[in-house]
């Protein structure tokens, strides 16, 4: 059987990466495309995904945050991509490694992680790395702006940084982009939700071949 997709969408937080994510979820129908997140997806991950939002990790090293990502990826990669997508499942994830690069790499400005970034990306994913990353773009004032307006956000610890800590995200989402020449898309934010969701369903559903 042919090996099936992983997608990942992913953006700097208040992107709307999310709302895509969920408006898809409303077009496939049950079973057809698993959908997951990083960090988290599985018992493991979900845990790290805990320790990673307190205060504790917050203010930890970039290395800290490195591996904790690297961690919680590789446990979902055991459990979740790689049993789905080799009996034919595509899997969607709200975030993935690309988010990694972005936050890690570049928003925490440590270059000195960006050739092991590489190289455990290798070895961690090996074949079973994103057919496709799609990138919500969109500035980091328009994005504070949407989440400030959303009442039914709980702002993180990540949310509250600086408007220059998410630009740099930003920059770092392109930089993946410019490192992955045909592997990632990347989508104009900076409009209805609605227009979005058209161009991410027709990039996914190409990818899943349906």
């Amino acid at each position: 059987m042919k090996r099936a997709p992983l997608i990942i969408i992913d953006g700097i937080d208040g992107s709307g990466k999310s709302t895509q994510t969920d408006l898809l979820k409303e077009r496939f129908s049950d079973g057809q495309i698993v959908f997951s997140r990083q960090p988290g997806g599985t018992p493991l991950s979900e845990m790290i995904r805990d320790v990673f939002s307190s205060m504790e990790a917050v203010e930890a090293s970039a290395s800290t945050q490195f591996f904790l990502m690297w961690a919680s990826r590789t446990n979902w990669l055991e459990k979740v991509v790689i049993p789905n997508t080799e009996k034919g499942t595509p899997v969607i994830s709200n975030r993935g490694d690309s988010a990694t690069y972005a936050y890690q790499v570049y928003a925490r400005e440590a270059p000195e992680l960006e050739e092991l970034f590489w190289r455990i990306r290798d070895f961690v994913m090996d074949k079973h790395k994103a057919k496709v990353h799609i990138i919500i773009d969109i500035s980091a004032k328009e994005a504070r702006r949407r989440m400030n307006m959303d009442k039914n956000r709980v702002k993180s610890l990540f949310d509250l940084k600086p408007l220059d800590y998410h630009e740099r995200a930003r920059a770092g989402f392109r930089a993946f982009s410019e490192n992955l020449p045909g592997q990632v898309i990347i989508v104009d934010g900076d409009r209805d939700r609605e227009t979005i969701h058209k161009e991410v369903y027709e990039i996914v559903s190409k990818a899943c071949g349906f």
